[in-house]
């Protein structure tokens, strides 16, 4: 997945440690005091909308970007909204409220960073010279944002923890790992997925060729993708997806810890803050979709992983992405933590009907390098508990990783990323780098569509490139995803469809895309191309989501459950 660098300054003046800030990149922002984030509650998107602090858990509405606005200040904008942090009502107030609103860079959403100890920062407003602080330095969930005089407190000093760059998706799908997770802010009570309603297992297709008529339980194509709660309650969807990565663990103290610590908040086991155990983010998010419902009755939902890790290992060796990853692999030191950072991730997940999608675009990385076995990974070396009978190989790592999960969520179904970005001039490499990679033992393959949406992609600004579908076009795609299902004997899942709907009007979160109405038109097709389920979701910023797109993914979805759904075949 190729990440946008982006712009970057150098935040200068009163700013922290001179360190560098990007301005394409997303952040969480950590109170000191509390430990908590900064959180648009509920991730609502009206002007005058409330932000809290809340647990963090990694959904879309607790991730801020910075806007400069000269003279080094900044506006600093959320994620989910779109909308930039505002001293309401321009007050000069001690303890007034701070909103979100639209962006007007006016001096009252202005903010400069203001140095404190230990990589920590103090916001202070533009117009009224106060700090962004949690009211009354509580530490509870939904503790106001105010602003009050700067004193410097605990409770106004706060620390940026990159949440990844701006996502994309389909030849570069993703960022360094944040694409949005469903938002809204963590419940109460988090009980571990273990005590989830237990579901059928995934039934894994034949070996021989032929198509699978069940897949996790069910013999109907299943629907679902990345959406807030509210959403996903909106209508009979069967699944959820989110992204999982980070640099392993700084610690393997931090796999036997009861709580996490500040200093493991840009782990993604810590992600949930100081207040959660190690995990959270799994076993938390996995109760949630076991307590979906629709209309008032208990609807359990399964989660899709998207297991994303080797960028950020690939960053640990110096180089990023692709060539980093390749390098990072081949060493044994890089690779161990990498590996026991998976096993940990493996056993959060425990007995839970999960799905797993193995590292996007990785596989595309290797497969330019040639042989899948003569691409080095130092697999025995780093793992030879679970994988000392592998070979050290990219095709070995892949087949360590299956085993490894088959070993430790026993009830999860393990894909591997389909990365044949080739697949329309040479099918057959790609269906022989598959093989190498050991794909058979596998459970399903998953790929996706197109990272953004069409409209997006239509605009002069972003290279006028018509990815709109024709019939042609899908019957292409679905044909090669047919070949790659048939040569492994497994299902595929189509995975971060873009959402965008023709009705759009094509500005930010309202771009157009045919591909729902598509896939929804065409479901016996979807069908005979040995596709188990469609996961629809925003590969980028910007782009349509299904809060956005005025209901058609919502009242599709209710249709093909009315309708009874599509076999599988």
């Amino acid at each position: 997945m190729v990440v946008v660098a982006g712009s970057a300054v150098v935040v200068n003046q009163a700013s922290a440690e001179q360190k560098t800030l990007d301005l394409k990149k997303w952040y969480v922002l950590v109170n000191r005091n509390s430990g908590k984030v900064l959180d648009d509650r509920a991730s609502a998107k009206n002007d005058g909308a409330a932000v809290v602090q809340w647990s963090r858990h990694g959904g879309a509405n607790q991730q801020w970007r910075f806007i400069e606005s000269g003279d080094g200040y900044y506006r600093l904008q959320n994620r989910t909204s779109g909308k930039v942090l505002d001293d309401l009502g321009w007050s000069k107030t001690a303890g007034s409220a701070l909103v979100q609103w639209k962006d007007l860079n006016g001096a009252n959403q202005q903010f400069k960073l203001a140095k404190s100890s230990n990589g920590y920062v103090r916001f202070v407003n533009r117009f009224s010279g106060m700090a962004v602080g949690v009211k009354n330095a509580t530490k509870a969930n939904g503790g106001g944002i105010v602003q009050n005089r700067d004193r410097a407190g605990a409770n106004q000093q706060w620390k940026l923890v990159a949440a990844g760059s701006v996502a994309g998706g389909t030849g570069n799908p993703g960022n360094s790992g944040s694409t949005p997770t469903p938002s809204g802010s963590t419940p109460a009570s988090q009980a571990p997925s273990d005590n989830a309603p237990a579901s059928p297992p995934a039934s894994p297709a034949p070996a021989n060729g032929s198509s699978t008529t069940r897949f996790m339980g069910s013999d109907k194509v299943f629907i679902g993708g990345s959406m807030t709660d509210a959403s996903a309650n909106a209508a009979p969807f069967d699944v959820r997806y989110a992204y999982i990565h980070s640099q392993p663990a700084p610690s393997s103290e931090a796999y036997t810890a009861s709580r996490c610590k500040d200093e493991w908040s840009a782990w993604w086991g810590c992600w949930g803050g100081s207040s959660t155990a190690p995990g959270n983010q799994v076993t938390w998010q996995d109760s949630v979709a076991a307590k979906a419902t629709y209309q008032g009755k208990s609807r359990p939902q399964k989660y899709l992983w998207t297991w994303y890790s080797l960028r950020d290992l690939g960053d640990m060796a110096g180089e990023g992405d692709g060539p980093g990853e390749v390098k990072a692999i081949d060493r044994r030191d890089l690779l161990a933590k990498y590996l026991n950072d998976y096993r940990f991730f493996l056993q959060k997940i425990g007995k839970s009907h999960d799905m797993i999608d193995l590292e996007p675009d990785f596989w595309g990385f290797a497969r330019s390098l040639g042989n899948l076995h003569q691409v080095p990974a130092q697999v025995t070396g780093a793992n030879p508990t679970d994988c000392g009978s592998q070979e050290n190989s990219a095709a070995g790592l892949a087949q360590c990783l299956i085993s490894m999960a088959h070993k430790y969520a026993p009830n999860a179904a393990v894909g591997l990323h389909l990365s044949c970005f080739d697949w329309e001039s040479n099918v057959q490499k790609c269906v022989k780098d598959y093989a190498d990679l050991g794909a058979k033992n596998a459970d399903f393959l998953v790929t996706d569509v197109s990272d953004r949406d069409a409209g997006w992609y239509a605009q002069p600004a972003h290279g006028s490139r018509d990815t709109f579908w024709t019939d042609q076009k899908a019957a292409a795609s679905l044909k090669f995803w047919k070949t790659m299902a048939e040569s492994v004997g497994k299902p595929v899942v189509l995975w971060q469809i873009p959402v965008g709907n023709m009705a759009g009007n094509n500005t930010p979160g309202h771009f157009k895309d045919d591909k729902v109405d598509w896939l929804f038109g065409h479901m016996d097709q979807v069908a005979n191309a040995h596709i188990a389920g469609l996961l629809f979701g925003a590969g980028w910023t910007e782009q349509t989501t299904p809060e956005t797109d005025g209901g058609n993914l919502i009242r599709k979805t209710i249709a093909y459950h009315n309708s009874g759904g599509t076999a599988l075949k």
